[in-house]
């Protein structure tokens, strides 16, 4: 479906037994026009999406006997067609999760989601484009930055990465910080905020996550970063739902230009995972000491074991200090990972910045972490770092 075929928009229903089909249609109601779709194969099915004409939605059956091959199915489909909206439904909630990392946008449970399938489908559906599939994206990027220990330089990072990658997108663009790292609520204090709004409330009101929400809910600091961290004064990690946590990140991408998401090992594997698998680029942050690498190393050990997808995460060593031992490019050979930055500067300076509660662009907009930072951004927005030596980064997307 390189093009919108004319015609009526429809709602496929990839399953065998039409009961799937009576719920969605008595669940949605008018939302959308609903016809069952029996496919022999994954050929079979993207020739017969090809020819129903203009197709808003593609809705897969899922069950554990026939998990594999229908998800296989699935991700041919997002590859020939990335932006036709998918989403899984089923009995089992626990095959959200794999749903969401083979591409689907949501999943709807049979026996939970009766009243939200109306709302969601008519989102999922404004998002593609009028008649058809989108001639070009809509959504916004995510980038994950991942450690295997908490410390607060990372909230600083991701904070400062999503002001740079804003600051790439237009006047008109948003940013947004979801952090779940550790400490707990370190980007609403770096940030100066003192938010009664936190992430966990985010992800329990992610089915009706819309612009109006953001204005009136979403903190947002002086600089117009808008910032969702859990709460300041939580002692204990939360019991983070992965794929409630998925289906959030997925409505915020659409209302914002780029979501930084921060995650450590505390999380969750199937959460970091989840997560990783949905971003466009993960940035594996890590300092220079020897225990710090080791545990990343342990980190990315378990992740790939989990059959996480590392081939878009890179490494960025922060904070960068010269002639300490272990130089980043040693480091990102030892991790396996190409190394995307490098970011130093003066630690003061940055420390007061932090303890100020201020962007290090505003305090002193020359240290040397401003600049790696911008180029990181343009190299994770754009393909190439602006003003940097050809070939030293452009090699990780080439």
């Amino acid at each position: 479906m390189n093009a919108p075929i004319s015609g009526k928009t429809q709602a496929l229903v990839v399953a065998e037994d039409p009961v799937y089909l009576n719920w969605l249609q008595n669940a949605a109601g008018g939302a959308a026009e609903f016809s069952l779709l029996r496919a022999l194969d994954a050929e079979d099915l993207l020739a017969r999406v090809q020819a129903a004409g203009t197709v808003g939605i593609v809705l897969f059956h899922l069950a554990t006997d026939s998990l594999e091959r229908r998800l296989s199915w699935m991700e041919r489909l997002i590859e020939r067609w990335p932006d036709l909206p998918v989403v899984g439904i089923g009995n089992d909630t626990a095959l959200m999760l794999p749903a969401m990392r083979a591409g689907a946008r949501d999943f709807f449970s049979l026996e939970r989601d009766a009243a939200a399938v109306a709302v969601q489908i008519s989102k999922l559906m404004r998002r593609s484009a009028a008649g058809g599939q989108r001639s070009g994206p809509r959504q916004g990027r995510l980038f994950a930055v991942v450690m295997s220990d908490g410390y607060e330089s990372a909230a600083f990072t991701a904070g400062h990465l999503a002001l740079a990658c804003r600051d790439l997108s237009g006047d008109a663009a948003r940013s947004l910080v979801v952090d779940l790292a550790s400490p707990s609520g370190a980007a609403s204090i770096l940030f100066n905020l003192s938010p009664t709004y936190s992430v966990l409330d985010a992800i329990a009101d992610a089915y009706r996550c819309d612009p109006t929400l953001v204005d009136t809910a979403f903190p947002k600091s002086g600089n117009g970063l808008y910032v969702l961290s859990q709460p300041e004064d939580q002692t204990a990690r939360p019991a983070l739902n992965p794929e409630e946590l998925l289906k959030l990140l997925d409505v915020v991408r659409s209302l914002f230009a780029a979501t930084v998401v921060t995650l450590d090992s505390s999380l969750p594997l199937g959460a970091l995972s989840g997560v990783i698998a949905q971003a466009d680029r993960s940035l594996l942050m890590c300092d220079q000491s020897v225990i710090r690498s080791r545990r990343a190393k342990h980190l990315l050990r378990a992740l790939r074991l989990e059959n996480c997808p590392l081939d878009r995460a890179g490494l960025v060593v922060d904070p960068y200090r010269r002639r300490i031992g272990l130089e980043p490019e040693n480091l990102a050979e030892l991790l396996d990972l190409p190394l995307l930055a490098a970011l130093g500067g003066d630690p003061l300076t940055r420390l007061h910045a932090m303890n100020a509660g201020e962007p290090l662009f505003n305090f002193s907009p020359k240290d040397d972490y401003c600049t790696g930072l911008r180029r990181l951004a343009q190299l994770l927005c754009n393909g190439k770092a602006a003003a940097e030596p050809p070939g030293l980064l452009e090699r990780f997307f080439g």
